[in-house]
């Protein structure tokens, strides 16, 4: 085998930006394939938690993504009466531990900038949508078929609705989640320090996560048969209903005042029975689309792309390097599914027995140590994990 392998990326997100940039430090000829025609900062607010800090300060780019970030210190949700549904302090995990809430754009800025600098070539409206294979190449294949060249090795990180992972003869499932969110972005300094979250029985969700600098997300759940309804009654009608759940969201309204300015935004649940097949690999959320409500989506791709490119750094073999990857990313993986799997219709379902078992129930998990313990644990990045904290 050479001791170096020529590697296709598909997808310029988080997974595959950092797979890609990774790869190439290592001295391997890295090409990324985007079906986008430009590549640049989109997206709403993201939180950063210490799994994914761990990554970005491994690979030296911590600081630069934080630069302009806020620091969250608390998770804090309440029901619409105002009574305490769970108020989680990252420093009650370990001393020193804090999230970051950022713009998706900011992070990926970074992640860009530093993947071409180390040599990545990025091939723009270029879509792949399969591949075939023998013993000794892949080849990625466009929409009329054709290949893209041949490689040594396939990283699929083409997002929730991966048209490699459909193609691909590998066990499978996805459902998309009825319910889905419109995100906000604006201007807002009424909430500093932490993710707040108000919620209304089953029916009504609305999150504010400060980005820094006076920035900040908002995310309004709705089921995605209310859509057409909500926008027919006109956005002031929108507008003051959050505002009557959420009133501290009022400043972002200052400049955000059309459907236009919003984005809807569907969510999905995929479960496969492995992340490989021959020279081929999935990653991000092409392997493991979740709901938000963890806030793990990108902490889990940068974790995966750490994981995968350590294991092809550590065995001259590409089949033994996807098997090692596979195996450590199996247990952090599958209970991170499951657990989202599980909460997600709690927070949105529009079922009211689901909202009033939850407004009971959650208040008194975290009295209890051990479940506080592992509420924090998940939150911070490290279920399945061996490790407690980074470092």
């Amino acid at each position: 085998m050479p001791t170096s392998y020529h590697i296709a990326v598909i997808g310029c997100g988080v997974a595959g930006a950092t797979a890609a940039l990774l790869l190439a430090r290592l001295g391997h000829r890295v090409t990324l394939f985007e079906q986008s025609e430009r590549v640049g900062p989109i997206g709403a607010g993201i939180l950063l938690q210490p799994s994914g800090q761990e990554v970005l300060r491994e690979i030296g780019l911590l600081d630069e993504v934080i630069a302009t970030a806020e620091p969250i210190e608390e998770i804090y949700a309440t029901t619409h009466r105002g009574h305490d549904l769970v108020r989680l302090r990252y420093s009650d995990y370990y001393a020193g531990c804090i999230g970051y809430g950022l713009h998706r754009g900011d992070l990926f800025t970074v992640l860009h900038r530093a993947m071409l600098s180390a040599g990545v070539t990025l091939r723009l409206m270029q879509p792949v949508v399969s591949f075939r294979q023998d013993a000794d190449y892949i080849e990625p294949l466009d929409t009329a078929g054709r290949s893209l060249g041949t490689f040594d090795l396939l990283i699929a990180a083409d997002g929730a609705r991966s048209r490699l992972r459909q193609s691909a003869p590998i066990r499978q499932w996805s459902m998309p989640y009825k319910h889905g969110a419109i995100w906000v972005v604006g201007r807002n300094d009424a909430v500093r320090g932490q993710l707040r979250q108000v919620t209304h029985g089953g029916r009504q969700l609305c999150g504010l996560l400060p980005m820094g600098g006076g920035r900040c997300s908002l995310f309004w759940g709705l089921h995605e048969r209310d859509r057409d309804a909500l926008w027919s009654r006109g956005f002031d009608a929108w507008r003051d209903e959050v505002l009557n759940l959420q009133p501290d969201a009022r400043p972002m309204f200052d400049d955000v005042c059309r459907f236009d300015q919003v984005k809807f935004v569907r969510y999905q649940h995929t479960w496969m029975s492995g992340w490989r097949i021959g020279r081929a690999v999935f990653i991000g959320d092409a392997a493991h689309a979740m709901s938000p409500h963890l806030g793990q989506g990108v902490n889990l791709a940068l974790g995966d792309a750490r994981e995968l490119c350590d294991a092809i750094g550590s065995v001259p073999e590409i089949d033994q390097a996807l098997s090692i990857y596979e195996r450590k990313r199996r247990r952090a993986l599958r209970e991170y599914s499951a657990v989202t799997f599980a909460i997600a219709p709690f927070f949105q379902s529009g079922v009211p027995i689901l909202g009033w078992g939850r407004d009971r129930v959650l208040p008194v998990m975290p009295k209890l140590n051990s479940v506080r313990n592992l509420m924090l644990r998940a939150l911070s990045g490290f279920l399945g994990s061996s490790k407690r904290w980074p470092g």
